[in-house]
């Protein structure tokens, strides 16, 4: 099979011919139709995470078909089933955790291996190269809003810094989940506009916030130190700061640094519950979201374009 291989961080990725995999036990093949290309998987080419496996396959949003279900959706977080984060189905917690595309082979291939049909969810009739997403552009976003509810009550502003693959979901939970005012903010003028359309309130450049009334919860998708101290300057007091991009940013933390009473949280990919939801949602038509498309031969150039910000919404590779 064809597989686009990390073999060392600030190398090209290698287009290579591997053996398909074979499964043994609970083991599920899975042809892979779709594989999101997400920025930490840039991150991680660039050599800006540690603890990764080489070489190594990339690729966590992936979709494809496999025997017996039809097509399907991999939850790429597999727990290691003892954990007390494990038993409360929070596989993505896992200290033992396994997480395709960081330490086992993911969807950059046009085979993947995955370790039990229970990470594979349904798709139905729903088309498995735009579903690619939903297993962390769509999820994640999901998590980090409904662990921000309780801070949004109707008259709150919230304000999701990064429209991108991930914001572009935000907008519309926060919207469908809490109904509250949403502030969208990133530079580029096109994911301004896409925020809009899909229901933000307002979308600004970060240059133009200085007028924006305090928000009661801020998502930061981007998570540079820039972002994070754009996020905590918006933030009103008692308010939440959910940092969901890692882009590397540290953000000062004291009576002189973030309002009093500040809530700050990181928020972790999704659980398998919360995405078997977030596929509902799509299968039942409340959330929609933009996808472009490249040949897996030219992996190299869609990380070079979300490196860029030159993709709006999300790129999926196709085998």
């Amino acid at each position: 099979m064809k597989a686009a291989v990390l073999h060392r961080p600030g190398r090209p990725l290698r287009l290579e011919d591997r053996p398909r995999p074979r499964a043994r036990g609970d083991q599920v093949v899975v042809r892979v139709r779709g594989a999101g290309v997400c920025h930490s998987d840039v991150h991680m080419a660039d050599g800006a995470f540690t603890g990764i496996r080489l070489p190594l396959v990339p690729g966590h949003e992936v979709a494809g078909e496999a025997a017996g279900l039809g097509a399907v959706l991999v939850y790429a977080s597999w727990g290691c089933g003892r954990c007390a984060w494990c038993r409360r189905g929070e596989e993505q917690l896992c200290p033992e955790g396994v997480d395709a595309g960081w330490t086992a082979d993911g969807g950059y291939a046009e085979w993947m291996l995955v370790p039990s049909p229970r990470y594979l969810i349904p798709l139905g009739d729903m088309d498995p190269v735009r579903a690619a997403p939903l297993a962390d552009a769509g999820v994640t976003p999901y998590r980090a809003v409904r662990r921000a509810l309780p801070w949004l009550r109707e008259d709150a502003t919230a304000v999701v810094i990064g429209t991108g693959g991930l914001g572009q979901f935000a907008v519309q939970y926060l919207k469908m989940l809490a109904n509250v005012r949403v502030v969208a903010i990133d530079r580029v003028p096109a994911k301004l506009r896409l925020a809009r359309d899909l229901g933000a309130d307002d979308a600004v450049s970060p240059d133009a916030t200085g007028t924006l009334p305090p928000a009661r919860a801020v998502f930061d998708f981007v998570g540079s130190r820039r972002t994070l101290a754009l996020g905590a300057a918006a933030l009103e007091r008692g308010g939440i700061l959910v940092q969901v991009g890692a882009a590397g940013g540290r953000l000062p933390f004291g009576f002189d640094t973030v309002p009093h009473e500040a809530h700050l949280t990181t928020s972790v990919w999704g659980s398998l519950e919360e995405l078997v939801a977030v596929v509902d949602l799509a299968r039942r038509g409340r959330i929609t979201w933009h996808v472009e498309t490249l040949p897996l031969a030219q992996a190299n150039e869609a990380l070079r374009r979300v490196r860029r910000g030159q993709v709006l919404g999300r790129l999926v590779l196709v085998p």
